[in-house]
């Protein structure tokens, strides 16, 4: 049951994320290293059934998609459950987003400016452009998987 699950999500997404099988693959590299992740059951509760693979009393297991945009990945807590939906995560990278674009304007202006135009504001001002595309890819997943669940 729990492949049949994860085979019409998958079919699902597939159609509505580019790159789905690098984001698939991702997601799994890093639901299989996080530390809310036991090997079969995540210690995140989301609200939406959508975004797991398998359903059970004890909590789900998060389908990759799931774990890809999952911003707890890098946030360690000592609860022994944190709960969530997919509303948190869009505005939290919503928020992100808002700093980055703040702080590559700051950048920008410095840039401009021949007295500022360091190596190292050039360097950063690459990073932050990086991040961006990776924060709006997340924000355009996390949307989908929102659409998703608002049929399921």
């Amino acid at each position: 049951m729990e492949n049949f699950r994860e085979l019409i999500i998958d079919a699902a997404l597939s159609k509505r994320i580019r790159n789905f099988k690098d984001v698939e693959n991702e997601g799994i590299r890093k639901r299989n290293i996080c530390s809310y992740f036991n090997g079969k059951i995540c210690r995140i509760r989301f609200e939406e059934s959508v975004v797991s693979s398998w359903l059970s009393q004890e909590g789900i297991t998060p389908h990759p998609v799931l774990c890809y945009i999952c911003p707890y990945f890098s946030i360690k807590q000592e609860e022994e459950n944190v709960k969530s939906n997919l509303f948190d995560i869009y505005a939290y990278y919503a928020k992100l987003k808002e700093s980055i674009e703040k702080e590559l304007q700051f950048i920008e202006s410095r840039v401009s400016n021949i007295a500022y135009s360091s190596i190292s504001l050039k360097r950063r001002r690459e990073e932050l452009i990086y991040l961006l595309d990776d924060v709006n890819e997340k924000i355009k997943i996390t949307a989908e998987l929102i659409k998703l669940s608002e049929y399921s």
